[in-house]
């Protein structure tokens, strides 16, 4: 075994020469964590629901920063469209019909969430939870390994789960099972192509700050739950999408090269407590 010679340390956490799909890059953490992916140099390929509103804002944004952006529409529960924008992103990138290169990172950002008693929640809202959050990406991690495999090519594969993944949590029953799943087939997805040159980990945010979460942080009448969360939290505040920027970068970047199958969390401490 033939030591390597030491990285200057910027140039590990470089992403110059990458290409980035991207899944619910247009959310209240996605947009953060895609823009910083764009920040530390790599093109973005988006793929994003048909008339997503804040597209225009990621794509401004992106390309502010000089990277290339391109942009794909799809319903992710739609297994068989899925696959097929993942067949047409590589062929495009291939044969130049693309604004962005061959990509070689994924990060699967794309999630809902239904909120209910477990034993109210309807088919209905079971079966839209898992059809974003567990097969959506399955298939997208399936779709972006094959096409890395078939060309012999390395590549990051950074899912998002959460700390809903590791306890139980009240009235989020369906999320919490999605994301104890996403935790899980990061680590079997890791076990079968990480000696293949693909390092598939996930980041696990614990209660964050987001246009969907704000009420629970500003309206009086959550004002138990809001103390209950800072309470809880040994940092005493709410996650900010930008304490999400490091650990996108450092898993998407070669400073992570001999880390796989982990769930990086980043929860101000909660899990610790």
């Amino acid at each position: 075994m033939t030591a390597q010679a030491p990285q200057i340390i910027a140039d590990l956490f470089a992403l110059s020469s990458c290409t980035a799909i991207v899944t619910g890059g247009t959310g209240g953490l996605g947009l953060t964590m895609t823009i910083a992916l764009a920040e530390a140099g790599a093109n973005i390929t988006s793929i994003e629901v048909p008339g997503d509103p804040v597209s225009s804002v990621l794509r401004e944004k992106v390309e502010s920063l000089g990277r290339a952006y391109s942009k794909y529409e799809c319903d992710v529960k739609d297994s068989a469209q899925l696959r097929a924008v993942f067949k047409k992103v590589w062929e495009d990138a291939e044969g130049g019909k693309a604004e962005t290169p061959l990509p070689n990172i994924l990060l699967n950002c794309a999630g809902i969430n239904r909120r209910g008693p477990a034993e109210s929640l309807s088919d209905e809202e079971i079966d839209e939870v898992f059809a974003v959050n567990q097969k959506a990406l399955f298939v997208c991690c399936q779709e972006f390994a094959k096409g890395l495999l078939s060309r012999s090519l390395p590549g990051k594969l950074i899912n998002i789960a959460s700390t809903a993944g590791f306890i139980g949590p009240t009235t989020i029953s369906a999320y919490a099972a999605t994301k104890g799943a996403v935790i899980q087939m990061t680590r079997a997805f890791s076990t079968e192509w990480a000696g293949k040159g693909i390092q598939v980990n996930c980041i696990c945010p614990g209660y964050f700050w987001t246009e969907m979460t704000k009420q629970y942080a500003e309206d009086p009448q959550y004002k138990d739950f809001n103390d209950y969360i800072l309470s809880r939290c040994p940092t005493g505040r709410w996650g900010m999408p930008d304490d999400l920027r490091g650990a996108v970068i450092f898993l998407a970047s070669r400073a992570s090269q001999y880390v796989s199958g982990q769930a990086v969390v980043v929860d101000g401490g909660l899990l610790a407590k």
